[in-house]
C-alpha cells in the first residue's frame, strides 16, 4: 500500500515538473513559437487550394506564390480601407471633442447630484490621475514601439514560414511515418489528418462566422444612422475571434461613436441592443451550425485555456486557445495513457457513438444471432 502511494506521488511529482517547464518554455519562447503557430494554421487552411492548383498542372512553388500574393492583396485592402476610414475619424476628431467636452459637462453635473463631490473636486481628482498618466507615458510609448517592432516581425516572417511548410509538406509527413512508433495506439498520420481536418473546418468556419456578424453589426449601426458603420461593423466582427470578450471590446467602439455623435440617450441604447441581438443569434444559431463541435472541447476547458492563454502569449494566446485546446484534446485521445486526461477536456466522448461501419456489423451480427436461435429452436422441435 505504501509502495502504490509512492509511486502515486513520484507520477505526480513528474507531472507538475513537466507542466511547469513546458509553460516556462511557451512563455520564455514566445517571439519564436507565436509566429510559427500562425503559419500552422494558415498553411493547413490554404493547402487544400495549393493542391487543387498542383492537381491541375501549375508548379508547386508557383502555386503556393501565386495564393499568397492574393492573400496579400486582399488584405492590403484591407489594410487601405482602414487606413482611410481612420484618417476620416481622425479629421473628425475636432468636432467629436467638442461634443466629448459637452458630454463630460453633462456626466460632471449628473455625478455632482449623485454623489455630492463638488465640481472642483473632480476636477483635481482628474488631475491627480493625468499626472499619474504623464508618468507613465514614456514606459507606454516604449512598449508601443516595441509592439510595433515585433508586429512588423511577425507579418514579414510569417508569410516565409507558411511558404516552406506548404512546400515541404511532403517531407513532414514522410517524418511522421519514420517517427510511428504507436504499437497499439493509432497512427501518427491518422492523428495528423484528424488535426488538419479539425483546424480547416474551425478556421473555415469562424471566417464564414466573421463574415455574417460583420454584415449584421453593419447593417444595424447603418440603421442607427452612425457614422463609419461599415467600419465599425467588421472590426467588431474580426474582434469576435476572441472568445468571450471580443464582442464586448467590439461594441465599444460604436458605443463611443453613438454617445459623442448623437444628442439623444437611444442611439446608444440601440447600439447595445444591436450587439445584444447579434451576440444571441452568434451563440444561438450561427456558431452552432456553422461551426458546431468541430473543437470538441467543453466550456469549463476552453475558459481554462482563455486564461492561460492570456497569461501566456496575452491577446494572441486568447486567440489561439480554443484550437489549441483542440489539438491537445485529439492527441490525448489517441494515446492510451493519455485519454483521461483527453475525457476532462472533451465537451462529448466520442468514443462512445460507434461510427456507421461498426454499426452495420452490430445489425449483422444481431440478425445471424436470430437466424441461429430459429434455427436451433426449429431442430428442438
Amino acid at each position: 500500500m505504501k509502495t502504490q502511494h509512492n509511486l502515486t506521488l513520484d507520477k505526480l511529482w513528474k507531472i507538475l515538473l513537466t507542466g511547469v517547464l513546458f509553460f516556462y518554455v511557451i512563455i520564455v519562447a514566445k517571439q519564436i513559437l507565436v509566429p510559427i503557430v500562425f503559419a500552422l494554421f494558415i498553411a493547413i487552411i490554404l493547402n487544400p487550394v495549393v493542391t487543387t492548383l498542383s492537381k491541375k498542372g501549375v508548379n508547386q512553388i508557383l502555386a503556393i506564390a501565386l495564393v499568397l500574393v492574393v492573400i496579400a492583396l486582399l488584405l492590403g485592402v484591407g489594410v487601405y480601407y482602414t487606413s482611410i476610414q481612420s484618417k476620416n475619424l481622425i479629421s473628425d476628431i475636432p468636432q467629436l471633442t467638442s461634443k466629448f467636452k459637452q458630454f463630460l459637462d453633462n456626466l460632471e453635473a449628473w455625478f455632482t447630484d449623485i454623489t455630492g463631490i463638488a465640481a472642483a473636486d473632480q476636477l483635481q481628482m482628474a488631475k491627480e490621475n493625468m499626472d499619474n498618466f504623464i508618468s507613465t507615458g514614456g514606459s507606454f510609448l516604449g512598449n508601443a514601439v516595441d509592439a510595433t517592432s515585433s508586429f512588423l516581425t511577425f507579418i514579414s516572417i510569417v508569410p516565409i514560414y507558411v511558404f516552406f511548410m506548404l512546400l515541404y509538406k511532403k517531407n513532414f509527413k514522410e517524418f511522421c511515418i519514420m517517427m510511428d512508433d504507436s504499437n497499439d495506439n493509432d497512427s501518427l498520420i491518422d492523428i495528423m489528418q484528424e488535426i488538419q481536418k479539425m483546424v480547416y473546418s474551425y478556421m473555415s468556419g469562424l471566417f464564414i462566422v466573421i463574415t455574417i456578424i460583420a454584415t449584421l453589426n453593419s447593417v444595424g449601426l447603418i440603421v442607427l444612422g452612425l457614422d463609419y458603420a461599415i467600419f465599425m461593423g467588421i472590426l467588431s466582427a474580426i474582434l469576435t475571434i476572441i472568445p468571450y470578450i471580443g464582442i464586448i471590446l467590439g461594441a465599444l467602439l460604436p458605443l463611443l461613436v453613438a454617445l459623442l455623435t448623437k444628442d439623444s440617450i437611444w442611439y446608444p441604447m440601440g447600439v447595445i441592443a444591436v450587439f445584444a441581438v447579434v451576440q444571441f443569434l452568434e451563440g444561438n444559431f450561427i456558431t452552432p451550425n456553422i461551426v458546431g463541435n468541430k473543437v470538441n472541447v467543453n466550456p469549463l476547458a476552453a475558459i481554462i485555456g482563455l486564461l492561460i492563454g492570456g497569461a501566456c502569449w496575452g491577446i494572441v494566446g486568447m486567440i489561439l486557445a480554443i484550437p489549441l485546446m483542440g489539438i491537445t484534446q485529439i492527441v490525448f485521445r489517441h494515446f492510451d495513457h493519455l485519454k483521461p486526461y483527453a475525457l476532462l477536456l472533451a465537451s462529448h466522448h466520442e468514443e462512445s457513438k460507434p461510427e456507421g461501419k461498426q454499426i452495420k456489423l452490430n445489425i449483422k451480427k444481431m440478425f445471424r444471432k436470430t437466424k441461429s436461435e430459429e434455427s436451433s429452436s426449429a431442430e428442438d422441435q
